[in-house]
């Protein structure tokens, strides 16, 4: 994978000088004039910018007290000789100390810190006492050193476990399944690293625990593999990427490695481990200096320059990371980290043949707002309106991605209700609209095997969510709901799944214990019905009832009068 950071050219004493015979000026800078230094006159001048001051004059002269512009290399061209020898690259990083460069990025290491760190300042106290041999980008005394780094604990295991026929299988499925929607690897380049790290050239660690995972999530989507060795798969990753002398240099290979754990872990773990681990791909991708992929910023080559063209699979990277990260920590209700809208919202070139990513950028995109949105008050409940008036018409071509879009309109539904916003105002109707169109979705998907973290969720919180919108469109549309739940349910046959059809039928006997003691109220009201007959009374409700497509069937009267009948259930 290539790395996304190129040295600039920087001024050398090889750019041309005019040769020029100073002329003395009439009047001195004040840099020059404290310092005692010859000053040419002008704004900037010479010496102000071969030694990084900022040049001013007093007010009344002719040069206005302003910040000077930083020279670029045109003008850096013509310095008398004797500047140009001092044009080395900490020279020009004595130049581009401007306070508007958000940090300093070390190309070599793929580090970027902020000017304020205590990492950065040794350097930028070496620029102000103009200092021969500016201290490098380092941990000056981070802790005592009584201790030494361990050695890394993991080693190139992958290609004894497992035969390249294995891999070049379980690869193909990868590309098949999960690259058309998170596309951030090129699998040409992939496949072709693969094809030499089994054959007898290891390529580095990292690239080790991208490979485990992409083993592991087709492994999980298609079942090629035992649980053992699957397991195996992603605790090796899981070893690799957690090795401190691995960690200790972030790269773009690393947070790849990250974003198939965190795609694995959403899969099969637990809501909070899964936050986690996107954090970590955030923090990765701030360490790398990702999150300032269209600013300016201060090389250690030193060079003040915008960012290098970065190429497609970078910014792809950044863009699946922020994404899986807004749409886990919004379904959980977690925090959601500074991202690059930028970034998120960048439109790039389809690299394969039934790309979808950008399907899946633009639904998170759509829902970003909302993520933001803390106060309850009228603005925000027309934010929110409105990201979700967005997602219903994005439009998508896969099934998980209508899976994808019924789980963000139900998180915007379900910040709807606790803002400041009126029942009647939520437009129920447009999130049936898209929760049913995930209902087929689930089913396909079960019937071909490819567990997606989110087959049972979504069918559950739709079912929960026309519950309590408790309208007669959304009774009737859950009795689709719980069908292909129980669909599901019966496909799979997991503890999660039969707990989670549980919890629906508890839910549906309380809303419907709830609705006959309205219809009891209102029949204590108006009393007995003059046709009503004492047969009724001979035949009790059952007490254990079971939510299915047949359930008017269950009782000697019609349901039908009972759902449309509306009443609000508490919050």
């Amino acid at each position: 994978m290539q790395n996304q950071y190129s040295r600039q050219p920087s001024l050398s004493a090889s750019s041309p000088a005019l040769g020029t015979v100073r002329q003395r000026s009439r009047q001195a800078c004040l840099p020059c004039r404290r310092r005692k230094r010859k000053c040419d006159g002008k704004f900037p001048c010479n010496m102000c910018q071969g030694y990084g001051y900022e040049c001013e004059y007093e007010s009344g002269a002719s040069k206005s007290p302003t910040k000077r512009p930083i020279p670029s290399e045109e003008s850096s061209s013509r310095l008398p000789e004797k500047l140009a020898r001092l044009a080395s690259p900490q020279s020009t990083l004595r130049q581009n100390t401007d306070s508007s460069t958000p940090g300093i990025l070390e190309p070599s290491k793929a580090r970027y810190v902020g000017r304020y760190s205590s990492i950065a300042f040794p350097l930028y106290v070496g620029l102000e006492v103009q200092a021969t041999k500016l201290p490098r980008l380092h941990s000056f005394a981070y802790h005592s050193g009584i201790r030494k780094e361990p050695p890394c604990a993991v080693t190139h295991q992958i290609s004894e476990k497992f035969p390249w026929d294995t891999t070049r299988g379980l690869i193909e499925v990868y590309t098949a399944t999960i690259h058309p929607i998170f596309g951030f690897l090129d699998m040409d380049k992939f496949y072709a690293r693969c094809e030499k790290h089994w054959h007898g050239q290891p390529q580095d660690m990292a690239f080790e625990a991208i490979a485990s995972g992409v083993l592991a999530l087709a492994s999980l989507l298609n079942g090629n593999l035992n649980q053992d060795m699957e397991i195996w798969l992603v605790l090796h990753a899981k070893e690799i990427l957690e090795d401190c002398s691995i960690s200790r240099f972030p790269s773009l290979e690393q947070i790849a490695a990250w974003i198939l754990r965190a795609i694995y872990v959403r899969c099969t773990g637990r809501p909070h481990v899964t936050w986690l681990t996107t954090c970590t791909i955030m923090h990765l991708i701030e360490a790398t200096g990702l999150h300032h992929t269209s600013d300016f910023m201060l090389q250690t080559t030193g060079n003040l320059a915008p960012r290098p063209e970065v190429s497609n699979t970078i910014i792809r990277t950044a863009q699946v990371a922020t994404c899986l990260h807004i749409v886990i920590a919004f379904e959980y209700g977690r925090s959601i980290m500074t991202v690059n809208r930028q970034t998120l919202e960048s439109n790039l070139q389809s690299t394969h043949e039934g790309d979808l990513t950008p399907q899946m950028c633009s639904l998170v995109a759509a829902v970003l707002p909302v993520t933001h949105a803390t106060r309850d008050s009228a603005d925000t409940t027309e934010e929110i309106l409105s990201a979700l008036e967005k997602v219903v018409n994005i439009s998508v071509s896969h099934d998980f991605l209508l899976l994808l879009r019924a789980d963000l309109a139900l998180g915007i539904y379900r910040r709807l209700r606790v803002t400041d916003s009126k029942p009647q105002q939520i437009p129920n109707d447009r999130v049936i609209t898209v929760g049913a169109a995930a209902l087929p979705a689930a089913r396909r998907l079960v019937s071909q095997g490819r567990v997606w973290w989110n087959i049972i969720g979504t069918v559950f919180q739709f079912a929960c969510a026309l519950l309590a919108m408790d309208t007669s469109s959304s009774c009737d549309m859950l009795v689709k709901a719980m069908d292909t739940l129980e669909f599901v349910v019966d496909s799979l046959d997991t503890h999660l799944a039969r707990e989670a059809l549980s919890t629906a039928r508890q839910l549906a006997r309380a809303a419907l214990d709830n609705k006959r003691k309205g219809v009891e109220a209102l029949e204590r009201v108006v009393g007995p019905s003059p046709n009503s007959t004492g047969a009724q009374k001979e035949h009790p409700l059952p007490q254990d009832l079971s939510l299915s497509p047949t359930l008017d069937h269950q009782f000697p009267f019609d349901l039908d009068s009972l759902w449309a009948m509306e009443f609000q259930l508490p919050l």
